[in-house]
């Protein structure tokens, strides 16, 4: 039975401990219904508090709307609290010119941290299940990965556990119907516009029907098995880190538990390729903060360092360089300075090319006819029309704002870089296009709204920024 099957892999895995209070991401499909059910009828049993968020993106019209006032319905019929966050996905996805998945994804993970911290929630439960696991192995597959990539969801990561990661979609709405709960059906999962939809209806179904019944199962056997190879080699990695691997801290008083130099030492390359390369990975994680834009190459191209003469040095993302000195190979995060001093201005180059300390800057205009907006970092289109003949490029000053909506609302420039979560000291060397006190543009970032290219844009200026510290 699926209620058994699920206490069992809750146990097996440790997702919760008696007075953990446990907050259920609740879409109102099938998947969170089944999960926010199971929970609620083993929580008893575990000791535990249930709680529900729904996250509205506001995409789907009145389909979303239904789908909010059911969980909400739901949650009452089983006297569980139920917390709402709803954001303009869309919108917000233009204004940071990134796709609404993402940016879904980015607003659940704010919404869920929120509804935790406010409401005393210990863990978090997702409700993704073997056809997720399935569909995400064979994504990750296609496009190429690492053996992180085939086992990427993860039963528990931190606070966030997932215990339908032991039965099948059929599974789920096999119990849901058997026991006559009501579900609520997204109408985009029918459709082929997204890449995970193609290969569940497309390449999944066929593996399923003409391969084998029981691919779905098999493929999460396959992930389980990579993850539990991953944590052995984890574990041992961290041995020969801790062994071989320094993590220098700042000095500054205020900042010493920031690492800022690692030196991976001659003692390391002794190791197993394979523990050489993890634990240079998280040597790399743990200095800059993230993984993203990390990949195989970047960690090899650091490993052969030791092979290269003394003072070689590769750099990669995030401004690190890696450096081959007499006895380590030494990684650090480098702050380019831009070399321009405050109360400098330049006007605006149209049809030449200026350097300005470390810049490079260049801009020409020209008529505008429908084309596609580039998404460079350095090179923006802004509405020739909007734009003032004052417009110069200057460092910050007090008073400076930058318009983020088109109905004109506004931030000071000290919040927008605050929320940007850029360094102090890289503030003041930031380049802006500005317009008397407002920022057109802080390159390398957003540009504002005042300027922006719409439906009644004749002209486009066209302006590149190259060279200095323009986070490309």
């Amino acid at each position: 039975m699926i209620e058994a099957r699920v206490y069992k892999f809750i146990r097996e895995h440790t997702m919760l401990f008696p007075g953990d209070v446990c907050l259920v991401g609740l879409s109102g499909g099938a998947d969170s219904v089944c999960l926010l059910v199971l929970l609620n009828r083993l929580k008893t049993k575990l000791g535990i508090q249930i709680q529900a968020v729904h996250v509205n993106h506001n995409i789907r019209g009145e389909e979303a709307i239904r789908d909010a006032r059911y969980a909400k319905d739901v949650c009452r019929s089983l006297d569980i609290p139920f917390y709402e966050y709803s954001y303009p996905v869309q919108e917000l996805a233009r204004e940071k010119h990134m796709g609404t998945e993402e940016m879904g994804r980015l607003v659940r993970k704010k919404a869920y941290t929120d509804c935790m911290n406010r409401h005393g929630a210990t863990k978090l439960a997702l409700a993704h299940h073997q056809n997720d696991l399935t569909e995400t192995f064979l994504f990750h597959l296609a496009r190429g990965t690492s053996l992180n990539g085939l086992a990427a969801i993860r039963p528990v990561r931190d606070n966030v556990i997932r215990p339908l990661l032991c039965v099948s979609r059929k599974e789920i709405e096999d119990y849901l119907n058997k026991n006559k709960i009501r579900y609520c059906e997204d109408s985009t999962n029918a459709e082929d516009d997204y890449t995970r939809n193609r290969i569940r209806h497309h390449v999944l179904s066929y593996l399923t029907e003409h391969v084998n019944k029981e691919t779905v199962s098999h493929i999460s056997a396959v992930s389980f098995d990579i993850l539990e190879v991953l944590d052995y080699i984890e574990r041992q990695a961290k041995r020969v880190s801790d062994q071989s691997i320094e993590f220098v801290c700042s000095p500054d008083a205020f900042d010493s538990h920031k690492i800022i130099k690692v030196k991976i030492k001659e003692s390391f390359f002794q190791y197993d390729h394979v523990l050489q390369r993890t634990a240079v990975m998280r040597a790399i994680q743990t200095l800059c903060g993230e993984s993203r834009n990390i990949t195989r190459e970047h960690v090899e191209g650091v490993l052969k360092l030791w092979q290269e003469p003394v003072g070689k040095q590769i750099d990669l993302p995030h401004k690190i360089t890696a450096v081959r000195n007499y006895h380590d190979i030494e990684l650090t995060m480098k702050w380019i300075k831009n070399d321009i001093r405050a109360g400098e201005i330049y006007r605006l180059p149209l049809d030449q090319e200026i350097q300005w300390g470390s810049f490079r800057m260049k801009a020409k205009v020209f008529p505008y006819n429908g084309q596609l907006i580039p998404e460079k970092t350095c090179t923006k289109w802004f509405d020739y029309g909007k734009i003032n003949p004052d417009v110069v490029f200057r460092t910050r000053k007090s008073g400076d704002y930058i318009m983020i909506n088109a109905s004109g609302g506004h931030k000071k420039l000290k919040d927008y870089l605050i929320d940007c979560k850029i360094p102090r000291h890289e503030r003041d060397q930031l380049l802006l296009l500005t317009s008397g006190s407002e920022v057109l543009w802080v390159v390398g970032y957003r540009i504002g709204e005042s300027a922006k290219v719409d439906e009644n844009t004749k002209q486009i200026l066209e302006i590149q920024v190259t060279g200095g510290n323009t986070n490309e």
